[in-house]
């Protein structure tokens, strides 16, 4: 990337910033890979983060469950 795209996505980056500034379910903006600018929402963390946990409450179960039958 030249310089000028750089400071150019800087500066969109922090005008962004700005705006979500006023928004408190989202993350701070970043580029990725490809160049896109990537806004994540934290409530949707949270309950991927909650099924994950209940998800793997239930494999502990089923994992403890085929123990028993084995024996």
């Amino acid at each position: 990337m030249s310089s000028l795209v750089k400071e150019v996505n800087n500066e969109l980056i922090k005008k962004i910033s700005l705006i979500l500034n006023d928004f408190e379910n989202f993350d701070k903006p970043f580029l990725n890979d490809q160049g896109d600018i990537i806004i994540r929402n934290n409530t949707l963390k949270k309950s991927k983060r909650e099924n994950s946990i209940l998800t793997n409450v239930f494999k502990k179960i089923i994992a403890d469950d085929i123990k028993k039958n084995r024996v």
